[in-house]
């Protein structure tokens, strides 16, 4: 079986990589709540693959701290350069986006902000003590920056005790530098180690993206790297360029070998693994089954 396909002997997409798309008229609704409050989502900015279709199921990924990245990773489309000033509403915003949308389970990320002191945590804790505070309180996921390792800035996300805390590892030790400029692979790792070491029973999530050039061993190095770490939850898909000026594919990986993935990682202990070509951090398609009734289970006792 051929488990990887070099990009070299395709003038298109491979055939599992074309799907269909929903209607624009299908995603309005959270174009609408998003641009009525002047917020921003990962979905829109990083060019998602999955943005019609979560947005059609209405499913979506806020991101805070503005629309400019103080980094410039080469895989991604997210504006980089000096950013603008802090919106002091945006915790309020994104409260009521929310319960507009009616969403149970939230997920919000950001850009990097190296221009910050504390890298942004203060907002961040600041949209998790607001949501936490609205009736019906949703599941709340952070996908967070590495705060340039500053682990009181940490700490200042965990003490607001969102449920869920990610954060993206991306690709193997290999190549890690060459992509993830002003990043570090130990660091990354031991963010999701600390977020453990706390003792506060917030659960860990991270991600990979396949095809920048690593190898099935690279691969589960890693994947063993972040059980190490403590990681409950593992996403892993396959990166797709979103621009001219990012990264180029190196080589679309075939669904029997994300398969392949899923079952290692069961066999690793990671609680729940979301394997697949359209897989992404935050694509909710692959909600977290076993932590979402655990939550459930406790909330009736």
């Amino acid at each position: 079986m051929v488990l990887s396909t070099d990009v070299r002997h395709y003038k298109r997409l491979p055939s599992w990589l074309r799907r269909k798309i929903p209607l624009l008229c299908e995603c309005s609704t959270i174009e609408r709540v998003i641009k009525k409050r002047g917020l921003h989502t990962i979905c829109r900015e990083g060019r998602c693959p999955n943005r019609a279709e979560c947005y059609s199921k209405n499913k979506v990924t806020f991101m805070i701290l503005g629309d400019i990245c103080t980094r410039d990773c080469l895989f991604c489309s997210v504006k980089s350069g000096q950013p603008f000033p802090l919106d002091s509403n945006e915790p309020e915003k994104i409260a009521d986006a929310v319960q507009e949308l009616g969403l149970t389970h939230v997920i919000i990320t950001s850009v990097t902000r190296d221009d910050l002191p504390d890298g942004g945590s203060g907002v961040y804790s600041q949209v998790v003590r607001k949501l936490k505070s609205i009736d019906q309180s949703p599941l709340i996921e952070l996908l967070i920056p590495d705060f340039n390792g500053d682990i009181s800035a940490l700490r200042t996300v965990l003490d607001s005790k969102p449920d869920i805390v990610s954060h993206n590892i991306e690709t193997v030790r290999t190549i890690f530098g060459s992509v993830r400029k002003g990043a570090d692979y130990d660091r990354s790792i031991s963010i999701l180690s600390i977020v453990k070491d706390e003792g506060l029973g917030i659960m860990t999530k991270s991600a990979l993206m396949l095809g920048l050039g690593e190898s099935a061993d690279e691969v589960l190095e890693t994947m063993k790297d972040l059980r190490g770490a403590g990681c409950d939850f593992l996403a892993i898909g396959q990166y797709l360029r979103p621009g001219i000026k990012q990264i180029p594919v190196k080589k679309f990986v075939v669904p029997e070998k994300f398969l392949w993935y899923e079952k290692k990682g069961y066999e690793m202990g990671f609680l729940e693994v979301a394997s697949g070509s359209f897989v992404r951090s935050s694509y909710q398609e692959n909600d977290i089954r076993k932590f979402r009734k655990r939550v459930v289970a406790e909330s009736d006792e």
